[in-house]
């Protein structure tokens, strides 16, 4: 695995591959849209396979249920160009995490930067070969350059010696849990390792604090065309309503 990385995650040598993932894979295996195959073409620079944590390398149980799959997680990087991170990184995550049937733990970098995404996936139920994307965790931009107290907490946190191996599919949880506190570190300034179900509470805080600020955005352009005066002050309640929220929210995220 890059140095650089597996100084952070710190996986086992016999779990290490540093195997190519090529363009041409996705081509020949998929049906891709239009879309997908332009941002493979032009934004895509390279994939690779990092790393892979199964029972064969490690010795620890896979789970496999009637809706879920954890056999395998693979540790794979997707390098893009300099300063196109915020753009293109949902969009090749998306892509990645859509056509790779099992759990992965997927890093997006440029030059300076790079991200972390993981996600929950079930089994299709029509296709038990495929899994599904419920959801998707997003770090914010990390920088490669210097690190502060929150990126060095999260990397203790991905640092494979910390992790619950009871099962394969509690190591991909931990790594979820993991990202989903340095979301909130990213809003709180302060990296904090939390239990499983304080991590499910601080989740649905993100959420709605995402959700007031999409209702602010809202709110704020309707002020814009509204010629009205009354109308505009009521406005103005409301967006000061939910703002007063988010703070209240934010509160209880850095609540212990």
């Amino acid at each position: 695995m890059n140095n650089s990385f597996n100084n952070i995650f710190k996986i086992p040598d016999r779990s290490l591959v540093e195997q190519r993932l090529t363009k041409a894979y996705f081509l020949r295996n998929f049906s891709l849209s239009s879309a997908e195959k332009k941002l493979l073409s032009t934004t895509i620079e390279s994939m690779e396979i990092l790393g892979q944590i199964n029972y064969e390398k490690t010795n620890i149980p896979a789970v496999l249920t009637e809706t879920d799959s954890y056999e395998n997680i693979l540790i794979i990087s997707c390098t893009i160009p300099n300063n196109l991170l915020e753009k293109y990184a949902d969009s090749c995550s998306q892509l990645i995490q859509k056509y790779i049937a099992h759990q992965v733990v997927l890093i997006i970098e440029d030059g300076n930067q790079f991200i972390i995404n993981v996600t929950e996936k079930r089994i299709n139920l029509v296709d038990k070969n495929k899994l599904v994307v419920v959801k998707d965790y997003n770090t914010p931009e990390i920088s490669k350059l210097y690190k502060n107290e929150q990126s060095e907490a999260f990397f203790k946190s991905l640092d494979f010696n910390t992790l619950d191996k009871k099962n394969l599919e509690m190591i991909y949880k931990s790594y979820i849990q993991a990202v989903v506190q340095y979301q909130i570190a990213s809003v709180t300034g302060n990296y904090k390792k939390r239990t499983k179900a304080r991590t499910a509470i601080d989740m649905q805080y993100l959420a709605d604090i995402e959700q007031l600020k999409t209702d602010i955005t809202s709110l704020v352009n309707q002020i814009k065309k509204e010629s009205q005066f009354n109308s505009k002050i009521k406005l103005n309640i409301l967006i000061q309503k939910k703002k007063n929220r988010i703070k209240e929210l934010k509160k209880r995220l850095e609540s212990n």
